[in-house]
């Protein structure tokens, strides 16, 4: 082999491998270096959650920082938006109104996709059992807590109450309390019912249905029917079958109107990023035992009522469905 035939094959080489540097960037490269979750404020599912959900995903993505803030569900979908977290959790009324720029909110908020459902968030009242409620229409004139004033949720149980009829005008008292307020009122028996949303088994609902004792009125089809007729925005909302049995004393098995807790990112993520998220989430064996199984966490249901909506899907989070047919 000649000199010059040397020379010019390593130069070539040389160059091939500066030209394959620059055209592809590592991974971490493309990934953001600081990562924030938004949920609630700490004492709540997403709070305990995220928690969990952070420290997995800083195992997994060590050159990232992760962090974990409390937020809320009238505020993360913006947040996420408009480039002040990366990862938020939503109702998915929420995000629909956030996305159209309706509600309370004052423009559109676009930049955001879909990861997946998160959990059911089933709608309904809880009662001490002491007072007697067997029905929906028995809350009227009593102490309710439909949440905090400034909650989305709230504004969403509210529709469902006056459609019963239970408004101050029937004698019902309304006050606006956190579930750590509402907590110990209930066992203090200041308070008679809460309106709860959220997935089953709920750990708050599980320490009062042991002290002082809870039951869940049922709905009827007619009352379902009648709360998803009024229920804003149209298409964030479900219906299905509350678990059997899922506390002491509560019978369960009664049709209930849902709405899904998501999981949304910015769209600017890298797919790959995404993809390790959404696998994380959806294959976690400590993140699955936390959520009870079931509906929660399950892949099979992540596009529930999502698929083909106005809010888009991350490419990283198709690419995973796609490969476990959930897709």
């Amino acid at each position: 082999m000649s000199k010059r035939f040397f020379m010019v094959m390593t130069g070539a080489l040389a160059l091939f491998a500066v030209n394959a540097l620059c055209a592809a960037p590592t991974e971490a490269a493309d990934n953001p270096k600081f990562f924030k979750i938004l949920s609630t404020s700490p004492g709540g599912l997403w709070h305990t959650f995220g928690t969990q959900l952070t420290e997995k995903l800083q195992k997994r993505f060590p050159d990232i920082t992760f962090s974990h803030v409390p937020g809320g569900s009238d505020k993360n979908h913006k947040l996420v938006s408009t480039g002040q977290a990366q990862m938020g959790f939503s109702y998915t009324p929420v995000s629909l109104d956030a996305w159209n720029g309706k509600g309370q909110f004052d423009q559109q908020y676009q930049n955001v996709r879909v990861i997946g459902t998160f959990y059911p968030a089933f709608l309904h009242a809880v009662v001490r059992r002491d007072i007697g409620v067997k029905s929906m229409s028995d809350l009227k004139g009593k102490v309710i807590s439909p949440g905090k004033r400034e909650w989305a949720s709230t504004k969403v149980v509210m529709q469902i109450l006056q459609t019963e009829g239970i408004t101050e005008k029937s004698g019902t008292r309304f006050q606006y309390l956190g579930f750590k307020d509402v907590e110990n009122m209930m066992e203090d028996r200041r308070l008679d019912a809460f309106m709860y949303y959220g997935s089953v088994p709920s750990p708050l609902l599980l320490k009062l249905s042991e002290t002082p004792g809870i039951d869940i009125p049922p709905y009827t089809q007619a009352e379902v029917d009648q709360a998803l007729a009024v229920l804003k925005p149209k298409g964030a909302f479900t219906e299905m079958s509350y678990p059997e049995n899922p506390y002491k004393g509560v019978k369960g098995g009664f049709p209930c109107p849902v709405m899904w807790s998501i999981f949304v990112v910015s769209a600017n993520l890298p797919d790959d990023l995404v993809y390790g998220i959404t696998k994380i989430i959806y294959e976690d064996p400590g993140l699955r035992k936390f959520m009870g199984g079931g509906p929660s966490l399950n892949v099979k249901l992540a596009t529930a009522s999502l698929k083909g909506g106005a809010i888009p899907f991350h490419p990283g989070a198709i690419r995973y469905l796609k490969e476990h047919g959930a897709w």
